[in-house]
């Protein structure tokens, strides 16, 4: 069975529904079958994170329940291919599926996408057992949505092994924030800081430097 997770806070896409219409994977409205769950997070006044932590409740509630069954959760702005839920309704026990891993580099403080390798993953889709899911426990509630995607994918490695899917996504990255000190900023330093702070290594202090300076030079 296969729990897929939305949250979104502008409508889905014309793309995402018409991937999600023809997907090999069909969803269902009984207890048995695949389930989507989606939540409209502007309705409801909510952070992307905030949103992803209800659903590990809501999940963590439900009944029957097997530990092999595959959570999934999926940004409502991003085109797959037919086979990419199937593909990743594969996932086994003590893996993560993503279709596309980041390459870090923390020398240069960058996180670049790539399908060459998988040092974290970006929340856009990915795919882990139940178990696994329940596991990892729930998203940090100090970062916002673009941090916490990374700060997770570093939790998950720890313990999961990534594969890099056969199938595709595609998503339109969008335009950064500007103005740092706001809470959907990807610049804002406060929220870097905690991010480096939970993953600290040599290069920890100069990257914390680097995230003020940049805020200062964009004040």
């Amino acid at each position: 069975m296969l729990f897929l997770f939305v949250p979104y806070y502008n409508e889905p896409t014309k793309e995402f529904l018409e991937s999600i219409e023809n997907s090999t994977v069909k969803f269902g409205g009984d207890t048995h079958a695949n389930r989507m769950v989606s939540m409209n997070r502007k309705s409801n006044g909510i952070y992307w994170t905030k949103a992803v932590n209800d659903f590990y409740k809501f999940i963590k509630s439900c009944r029957g329940v097997k530990d092999d069954d595959v959570v999934a959760i999926m940004n409502s702005d991003i085109s797959f291919s037919p086979g990419l839920l199937a593909e990743g309704m594969e996932v086994k026990p003590g893996e993560v599926y993503i279709p596309e891993g980041i390459e870090i580099s923390w020398r240069d403080k960058q996180f670049t996408p790539s399908r060459l390798g998988a040092d974290t993953f970006p929340g856009r889709c990915f795919f882990m057992a139940y178990a696994d899911f329940l596991a990892l426990g729930k998203f940090c509630k100090l970062l916002p949505h673009y941090l916490s995607d990374y700060d997770y994918g570093l939790k998950a490695l720890k313990t999961l092994k990534p594969v890099i899917m056969g199938n595709k996504i595609i998503h339109d990255d969008h335009p950064k924030v500007t103005k740092p000190f706001k809470m959907i900023s990807n610049t804002n330093p406060i929220f870097w800081t905690v991010f480096l702070l939970r993953h600290p290594n040599l290069y920890t202090p100069l990257n914390i430097l680097k995230a003020w300076f940049d805020a200062w030079r964009l004040r």
